[in-house]
């Protein structure tokens, strides 16, 4: 019995490893920190706002955003909380409200780095810590049964329950989980992810 919890405890730390975003540019050869770039907004009452954007660094994006309105501005026209827009982009990376922070309580609002944008939307957070270590996110935006973001972490005990649940709504993907066939175990978590958006972008078409 230990060997095997050990087993799953190794197989979920492989997974996790594996699972990681991809982590976006920040080397500021293109888009340099603290540098004002064009973007967009969107309200809570879904109105684009298209301006310019302070682009700060990975954890001050995800807690401010700095709008212009014209570029050449010494001072932002507004400065916008998560709670205050649903969504902005600057230079090459959109952020969107989500509720997550990192933590296991007390979840405030924050910016999250979109990586992957589809039914199951992948994101980024960076652990506003010394270390800033990025960490997987994934939310279903359109399935208020599965609204909650969760991390890669959630699927590992329980796995083809819980994920076949989690992607229930695309029946034939599901069973194959549930089924646990070959190429749709834990390690193939990211490969599951991309055919569930793949079926979601033609559903959409």
């Amino acid at each position: 019995m230990r060997r095997t919890g050990i087993l799953i405890v190794l197989c979920l730390t492989l997974v996790v490893a594996k699972a990681q975003p991809k982590d976006p540019d920040w080397s500021e050869t293109v888009y340099k920190i603290g540098k004002i770039y064009p973007g967009f907004y969107v309200t809570n009452t879904n109105d684009t706002i298209h301006g310019y954007f302070l682009h700060d660094d990975k954890k001050g994006n995800q807690k401010k955003c700095r709008f212009y309105t014209n570029e050449m501005d010494k001072k932002p026209t507004a400065e916008f909380k998560p709670e205050d827009i649903k969504s902005y982009k600057v230079a090459d990376k959109l952020y969107r409200t989500l509720n997550y922070s990192g933590g296991l309580l007390n979840k405030p609002l924050r910016f999250l780095l979109v990586t992957n944008d589809g039914g199951i939307t992948e994101f980024v957070f960076y652990s506003e810590d010394a270390a800033v270590q990025a960490q997987g996110v994934f939310h279903k935006p359109k399935d208020p049964s599965h609204s909650d973001p969760i991390t890669v972490s959630y699927f590992g005990l329980s796995f083809a329950k819980k994920l076949s649940d989690y992607i229930s709504d695309y029946p034939v993907l599901a069973q194959k989980v549930a089924n646990k066939e070959k190429g749709y175990g834990l390690l193939n978590l990211m490969a599951i992810i991309a055919e569930y958006n793949e079926w979601f972008a033609t559903k959409r078409k």
